[in-house]
């Protein structure tokens, strides 16, 4: 009762708190914000300040601290917490070494022991300066930077235009921080997604996603883990409910269709989008290193595959033809590891390979009528690499190395341009960003 109390008295006195940092030259603190968080110890919603830690210095810094204090009108010391950086999903940073000139999101929940105003929070970060790491250095050709941010969702709206989507990649698209990019007048701007007005109240009690199947409840932090999402080339919406299931509905959540069920023992991690319209793939796993499991689906209800629990498994996240009929996976047959062409009447090996695991993009297959190529990602010794295979002459191309680092917690994603000439690709995490590929600047599996 006495932490709900302190909690009522702050959030009354928001609009007047003043926030303020250590005054440090080289750790600054910027977009501070007081909010709250469920504290799972507590079982109860818990004070957080958040915001950014920018290094300004020459120095890269490791053992990254952050002290909260918060001080009365009479500049009494009345609460205290701690914190850490973190990844856009929360979580903490540990050992993580900040680079000079970056910028990296702060997560500090702190508690008042005294029932007074809050008039001042003074956020105050300590750590270790040393030597800047060696920065990694790659050869790349084609390929354009855009941001260094978190960026695990991306629509092209036409050949030169894209919407992104930066923060956690379980998160519903409507709560990431939308931008837009220009190409050829290099021109970001913040944007809203064009799909968030529809997501009304009278919509989510229509679709039913936030309804307990069981016991016809309502729970809203279902839609948190409802990965609803609009088809980026059709009109429908898609989304499982609280078992697992894959729904799709109208753009105000009715007429209903179930797609696929059975699911509530497998892990959705997210969907590729086929060219033709409304037709996706789903695909699934657990954590990084085990095998994904997927099914081909359209948003008018039909499976175009075998269901999940079925599906041999791939050992890499599967791309998907642009008709929906083949599946482009990862497997290891009487011996062979590569990748291969999975349709509904055969299994053609592509090539040989050294896989990647479910952390890398899933591969881009594209038919402009005579060129018939699949663009993959994959570590070339410890690299991100951009490879081509071409189905026309059995060519495999080794295109350009990719500027960012994965590592056993980070994910990265590829989209092809309506034209077929330009490819995005981002990753989340650290060492995380967003760059697009001009893949007409390779002279072999240009399109």
């Amino acid at each position: 009762m006495r932490a709900k109390f302190l909690l009522l008295v702050f959030i009354l006195i928001l609009g007047s708190l003043t926030i303020v940092a250590q005054d440090d030259p080289l750790l600054v603190t910027s977009n501070t914000q007081i909010g709250t968080q469920y504290d799972i110890f507590l079982d109860e919603e818990s004070l957080v300040v958040t915001g950014d830690l920018y290094n300004l210095g020459t120095e890269a810094y490791t053992n990254i601290n952050l002290y909260v204090e918060a001080f009365n009108e009479d500049d009494e010391l009345i609460g205290e917490g701690f914190g850490f950086l973190v990844d856009a999903c929360g979580n903490a940073l540990l050992d993580y070494i900040m680079p000079p000139e970056r910028l990296q999101t702060f997560n500090a929940p702190f508690e008042l022991f005294e029932a007074d105003e809050v008039a001042r929070i003074q956020v105050i970060p300590e750590a270790s300066a040393i030597t800047p790491p060696e920065t990694p250095t790659f050869d790349t050709v084609g390929v354009n930077p855009i941001g260094s941010e978190e960026v695990v969702m991306l629509e092209w709206l036409d050949d030169d235009t894209m919407i992104y989507g930066v923060g956690c990649d379980d998160t519903v698209f409507v709560d990431l921080i939308w931008r837009q990019y220009t190409i050829s007048e290099n021109d970001l701007i913040n944007v809203n997604h064009p799909d968030a007005s529809f997501l009304t109240e009278a919509m989510i009690q229509q679709s039913g996603v936030n309804m307990i199947s069981q016991s016809g409840e309502q729970n809203p932090d279902l839609f948190a883990r409802s990965q609803m999402v609009f088809a980026p080339n059709g009109r429908r919406v898609i989304y499982q409910n609280d078992i697992h299931t894959i729904i799709s509905a109208e753009p105000d959540g009715s007429f209903r269709r179930l797609i696929h069920d059975g699911l509530h023992q497998f892990s959705l991690q997210g969907f590729v989008w086929a060219e033709t319209p409304g037709v996706f793939l789903a695909y699934y796993f657990g954590s990084f290193g085990e095998t994904v499991r997927y099914f081909v689906g359209n948003v008018e209800g039909n499976i175009l595959s075998a269901r999940v629990p079925n599906v041999t498994p791939s050992i890499t996240v599967p791309g998907v033809t642009p008709d929906g009929t083949g599946v482009i996976v990862g497997r290891t047959i009487e011996g062979v590891t590569g990748y291969y062409l999975d349709t509904s009447f055969n299994v053609e090996l592509l090539f040989e390979a050294d896989l990647p695991g479910n952390n890398y993009p899933a591969p881009v297959v594209v038919d402009t009528g005579g060129n018939r190529l699949i663009y993959f990602v994959r570590p070339v010794n410890e690299i991100a690499t951009l490879q081509c295979w071409d189905r026309n002459t059995g060519q495999f191309s080794t295109l350009t190395q990719l500027p960012f680092i994965l590592d056993d917690e980070s994910h990265a994603w590829s989209w092809i341009s309506p034209n077929k000439t330009r490819l995005a690709v981002s990753a989340d995490g650290t060492e995380g960003g967003l760059w697009w590929v001009d893949l007409t600047a390779f002279d072999t599996c240009s399109p």
